[in-house]
């Protein structure tokens, strides 16, 4: 048992334990992915719509490509027209409310909801007004982020 003991420890010994820089620089990155940072409500919110409105003005671009967007932004992207049933429940309600809101009078605006412990929900309606100045909803752009994803991406900035 002692020359096991032995022959471990001087095995051990026998290891440089030195790491590479590029090793070094894993391990550094790495940590500060662990690193606790702490946020509050409102800055998780206004980190939400920043970036709902950044995908926004990448999906304005000409013939965007959602799946690629979508991929870079480490979000989900869906496009919901009124009266169509292929949206998610909460995603038929919010364009209800757009719709209610239009016809109240009040300005369409774009939305962030949290849904759930670990998702936000960011929502930008599509407007065209026409040409004898009535508004129409052409659809809305709905957007769900994870909520570590987002707190992630503050954290790097």
């Amino acid at each position: 048992m002692k020359k096991l003991l032995i022959v471990l420890t001087v095995l051990l010994c026998a290891c440089g334990g030195s790491l590479s820089d590029e090793q070094r620089k894993q391990m550094r990155e790495a940590s500060e992915q662990q690193a606790i940072v702490k946020v509050t409500e409102s800055e998780i919110m206004d980190a939400a719509f920043a970036k709902g409105r950044d995908v926004m003005s990448q999906l304005k671009q000409v013939n965007p490509d959602t799946g690629k967007v979508s991929t870079g932004e480490k979000v989900r992207i869906h496009w919901l027209t009124p009266g169509k049933a292929h949206g998610l429940e909460i995603e038929q309600q919010l364009i209800e409310a757009y719709l209610n809101s239009m016809l109240s009078g009040v300005p369409l605006q774009d939305n962030v909801q949290k849904i759930g412990e670990d998702s936000l929900l960011y929502t930008n309606p599509v407007v065209i007004t026409r040409a004898d100045s009535s508004i129409e909803i052409k659809g809305t752009w709905n957007v769900w982020m994870s909520k570590r994803e987002l707190i992630m991406g503050m954290g790097k900035h």
